[in-house]
This record gives C-alpha cells, sequence and structure tokens, in this order.
C-alpha cells in the first residue's frame, strides 16, 4: 500500500472538511435550542420557485431529469437548509463574527480528541458492509512513444513494435518524443485517448506495444511494462481511511436526528406562487 494509506488518523485532512464546519454550526444551533426553545409551533415558508431551481441545477449537473423520488429528496433538503439558516438568524449568528469563533472553538474540541470513535467491531462491521468502495482497480505502468511523423510505418518500424523492442531503442532510430504513464487505470487511459484504446491496452501483454492512437502530436504508441491487478486492501491496511469513512458517516446520522427534532417544532409552508428573483 501507499505511504498515505499507512499514515497515522488524519485530524487536519478531517478540519478542512466542509462537513465538519456545518456540523460544528449546527451543533451550536442544537445546543441553544435544546435551552431556549420555547413550545409553540413556530413558521417556516419556503419558496416553490426557489425549490425548482435546486432541481433545475440538479439536473442540468447529472444531465437527466429528477425522479419524483429525488425531487422530494431536494426539497427536503432544501427546507432543512432553511431551517438551520432561519435558527442561526433567530440566535444572532447571521453576518457575525462570532461564527468563527464558535466553528474555532469546535473544532478545537474535535481536535482534542473528544470525536466520536468507532469500536474494533464496529470498524470492522463497517468495512465489510461497504468493502466495495475499497476496491483498488487494475493499474498498469506504460512507456508512451510518439512518432512525430503520421505516415505509414516502414516495414523495419513495424517489426521494432511487433517485437516488443525497447522504447529507448525505436526512439534513437525515429523523429519521436518519450514518456511515461505509470500507474494509471483503465480510466485515466480513456481519458486521455479513448475508451476503445483503453481496452485495448487493458487486454496487452507484458512489453506489447498497442497503436497506433492518432492526435495533433502524431502516432502514439503505448507499451505495457507492469500490471497491478485489482484487489481489497486488508483492514489493518487502510484502517485510518475506513474510520474517517465511519465518522463522516455517524456525524452525517446524528445530524440528522437533530435536524429531524428540530422539524417537528415548525410548520412547513411552502410558497407556489413566489417567483424566482
Amino acid at each position: 500500500m501507499t505511504q498515505d494509506q499507512n499514515s497515522k488518523f488524519d485530524y487536519k485532512k478531517l478540519a478542512q472538511e466542509p462537513t465538519i464546519h456545518f456540523l460544528g454550526l449546527a451543533v451550536v444551533i442544537f445546543a441553544l435550542f435544546e435551552i431556549s426553545a420555547p413550545g409553540d409551533i413556530k413558521q417556516l415558508e419556503v419558496n416553490r420557485s426557489e425549490i425548482n431551481a435546486r432541481i433545475l441545477l440538479q439536473e442540468i449537473t447529472s444531465g437527466e431529469a429528477a425522479t419524483e423520488q429525488q425531487r422530494r429528496a431536494i426539497e427536503f433538503a432544501y427546507v432543512e437548509e432553511q431551517l438551520l439558516v432561519k435558527e442561526a438568524q433567530e440566535l444572532g449568528l447571521d453576518n457575525d463574527a462570532r461564527i468563527d469563533d464558535m466553528l474555532a472553538q469546535k473544532m478545537r474540541h474535535v481536535l482534542s480528541g473528544d470525536l466520536i470513535q468507532p469500536t474494533d467491531e464496529e470498524l470492522e462491521q463497517f468495512y465489510q458492509t461497504n468493502i466495495e468502495r475499497y476496491r483498488v482497480a487494475p493499474r498498469l505502468t506504460l512507456d508512451e512513444l510518439v512518432l512525430n511523423d503520421s505516415s505509414e510505418l516502414s516495414d523495419e518500424l513495424a517489426r521494432l513494435f511487433a517485437a516488443g523492442t525497447n522504447m529507448d531503442e525505436i526512439a534513437g532510430q525515429v523523429d519521436s518524443s518519450t514518456g511515461v504513464l505509470p500507474r494509471v487505470t483503465q480510466t485515466d487511459i480513456a481519458n486521455i485517448f479513448d475508451i476503445e484504446f483503453s481496452r485495448q491496452v487493458f487486454s496487452a501483454q507484458i512489453d506489447e506495444w498497442v497503436g497506433a492512437f492518432s492526435s495533433n502530436r502524431g502516432q502514439h504508441w503505448l507499451q505495457l511494462k507492469s500490471k497491478t491487478e485489482a484487489l481489497i486492501p486488508e483492514l489493518s491496511e487502510i484502517a485510518d481511511r475506513v474510520r474517517l469513512d465511519w465518522i463522516a458517516l455517524e456525524e452525517e446520522n446524528r445530524l440528522q436526528i437533530e435536524i429531524d427534532k428540530l422539524l417537528e417544532s415548525y410548520s412547513i409552508l411552502i410558497n407556489e406562487d413566489a417567483e424566482l428573483l
């Protein structure tokens, strides 16, 4: 595994996550709400046009129409967001430097080590349940030779490619440029060239040349030098990554519970007639 996967638990990386900042503010709001919340049901009014704009943005991003379930999820997420904004405003947190102070205090709390942590059993269960997300795709290391001449190969050059000749030996005989593509996935190759060419490359044998792929740079030839098969690392190798994933999901679940509690104190009104400004 890489050095990153074997590094210690990265609290600094966690502290930079926007989700953690949002959680910090939400925790402050919920704490104050528990102390001061009145028994009366409050009203939150949101505009349908704003919800529709969010749905449209999602459809543009995904390139397909949102399903009814997705539309409901977007609507509910928008209501939750406006609910937190309203609570923050009522607590005097809007446009206030105190927000930064509270988030900083929350992050000091997190970084001090008072952070939810999974037990060994919970970590193992989470790893087994989500094991496919940790699968490492096959990776290739390739030599790349780009012929500046796009004309048909000479018989001698074709013979060198067919024989799996070393890149430097071929490059010394033709006008070309060379490079190395280290540890690339099939998706990487498809993004650089195209899907069909990536399939040909991944079907190659060690030292086999695949080409030519034509571009404005010339003829691209790739020679397979090594291949790492797909694998799923052992939990011991990626424990820190799995722990971070568990914490993120657990924080999200706990936050949702608090939001649900807060929603119970509101009557939600969606204004169907308001126009998007």
